[in-house]
């Protein structure tokens, strides 16, 4: 039986296929979408908001590193299992004590009552909290968590606004229930509450 990339026939048709196909340029979709994007949405449900003109960077952005003076003497983190729901970090990370092998498990949660993430000190395996670890291990070890988790959101953010258009930008603040009017550096109703700034830097000076 003969090859098809061999028929001739077969050949023909395919180039007459790839003929009829519309082309487009890469160019044209790095600055707008194309009109029947928007059919590529997913239905927004009640208390979700849509976040449009996400625009894509240069492949590659600087930002800060967690800082190792954080992290908890004694302690070694070895595991994490973390993901992100929502934007917000779940999860837990594993610590080892370098001296005696204990293991504490931080929790990682949003609490939605407060709006704040929690850092449980947590037993290894069991869904409780931790018993073998002083008031000062578990602080010391909470903050190290505390620090390599808040550079992950801040990350996160960063990246996000790099990606984001004055259009997405504009969601974002609308979404995230501060969706007040922008006003630019110059506007003139600025100008008291800089001056105000002003007058308290001037108050520190003789």
């Amino acid at each position: 039986m003969p090859n098809a990339e061999d028929d001739p026939l077969r050949r023909v048709r395919q180039l007459a296929a790839i003929r009829g196909m519309a082309r487009i340029p890469l160019s044209d979709l790095r600055d707008e979408s194309p009109p029947d994007l928007a059919a590529l949405y997913a239905d927004v449900q009640e208390g979700q908001a849509l976040i449009p003109g996400i625009k894509m960077g240069i492949g590659a952005l600087t930002v800060q590193r967690w800082n190792p003076t954080y992290a908890a003497d004694g302690w070694i983190l070895y595991g994490a299992d973390l993901t992100l729901d929502m934007g917000h970090p779940f999860g837990s990370m594993f610590y080892r004590n370098d001296a005696d092998g204990r293991v504490l498990r931080i929790g990682v949660k949003w609490h939605p009552p407060v709006q704040q993430l929690e850092f449980p000190a947590l037993h290894p395996s069991k869904p409780e909290l931790t018993s073998d670890c002083g008031d000062e291990e578990v602080a010391a070890v909470v903050l190290d968590a505390r620090s390599r988790i808040g550079t992950l959101v801040a990350v996160n953010a960063q990246i996000g606004s790099f990606v984001a258009t004055t259009e997405s930008e504009n969601a974002i603040l609308d979404a995230s229930g501060l969706g007040l009017e922008r006003l630019s550096e110059d506007d003139p109703r600025l100008t008291g509450r800089q001056s105000h700034r002003s007058s308290k830097a001037d108050e520190g000076h003789d």
